[in-house]
Order: C-alpha cells, then sequence, then structure tokens
C-alpha cells in the first residue's frame, strides 16, 4: 500500500508514459487505476494466490514450496555429479540454499551453445537461456502445483542425459522404466 496525501504523486511515480494504450486521455477527470499501482500491465495476481490458501490451507501451501525445492535440489545435486553439466554459480554452494532456480551449463562449449533449444526441442521441459560470467547458461525454474518430486526428476535428469548423449528423449519410456 501506499499512502500519499494527493493522488498526483502517485500518478507521477506509477503512470506508464510509453504504454499508449494505457493512456486515459487528458480529459478525464478521475485518475486510471493503471496509473496509481505497481502492477499497470499485470492480472489480478492476488487472487491465485487467496484461491490457493482458502483451498489448501497454510500445511497444503507449506506443502506445495517444500516440493518446488525438494525438485530444485534434487537436479542441483545430479548437475553437480554430472559428467555432463556444470552447477553454476558456484560447484561448492549450499544445496539447502536452492530454492526453485537452478543455474547450470554444459561442459561441452558446442552442446552448451545450443542447449536451451535442444531442452525446449523435448517439449516435455522447458527452459530459459542467460548468461554467467559472459558464457551462456540455462535457467531452471521450478513452480509448478502438480510438482511430484520422484517422477518429475526422473523426467528432468532423463531429458538431460539425452541432450549430452545426443538420444531422442521418450517420455513413455521414461516413465515406464
Amino acid at each position: 500500500m501506499f499512502f500519499t496525501r494527493t493522488s498526483s504523486i502517485l500518478e507521477s511515480v506509477f503512470v506508464n508514459p510509453n504504454a499508449a494504450y494505457l493512456s486515459s486521455g487528458p480529459a478525464a477527470s478521475i485518475s486510471s487505476p493503471l496509473n496509481i499501482g505497481l502492477e499497470n500491465s499485470r492480472r489480478f495476481r492476488a487472487l491465485p494466490a487467496y484461491a490457493v490458501l482458502l483451498s489448501e490451507g497454510r500445511p497444503g501451501f507449506a506443502n506445495l514450496f517444500h516440493n518446488m525445492a525438494q525438485v530444485s535440489r534434487k537436479l542441483a545435486v545430479f548437475l553437480r555429479e554430472s559428467p555432463y553439466y556444470d552447477l553454476l554459480p558456484d560447484e561448492s554452494g549450499d544445496i539447502e540454499e536452492i530454492f526453485i532456480i537452478i543455474l547450470f551449463r554444459a561442459k561441452d562449449k558446442k552442446l552448451n551453445d545450443e542447449l536451451v533449444a535442444k531442452i525446449n526441442a523435448t517439449r516435455q521441459l522447458y527452459v530459459s537461456g542467460t548468461s554467467w560470467k559472459g558464457e551462456k547458461a540455462v535457467r531452471i525454474a521450478v513452480s509448478n502445483w502438480k510438482v511430484d518430486v520422484e517422477r518429475d526428476f526422473k523426467v528432468v535428469a532423463t531429458i538431460l542425459n539425452d541432450v549430452a548423449e545426443g538420444r531422442e528423449f521418450d517420455i513413455e519410456k521414461c516413465l515406464s522404466s
């Protein structure tokens, strides 16, 4: 919440002057809600969080975050021990400090240059590219309410091994083994 004596302060701080489609026009007598808050281009994000809290309660919410962190930490250990990948930013970092984001790169430069595209081409895991110390890197964000720690870890680890070894990933084969 922001408290101020005048609405013009809010508007001067939060207005997005570069988005013509958000303009309410100079003749408007009431300020647009888009121009008096932080999220002027976002949907109502509090509603889904509120709905989850109502349906799952605090223990359910805690379990959701616990599962996401567990998958992330298992992946970090996998990457740390992998002959194909380097866990970033520091191989010796504390695994318990990892929450839902994992940063890594392939040890092979050629593979590293194509890694994001090859992982995303499996259509089972979507990662984003980034850079670390001037070199390409990959970022995985575990953020799904359906997380199953063992199943999801197995799928991601298999995808990463298949990509590194040049094999095509088969979800059916992965889940049945």
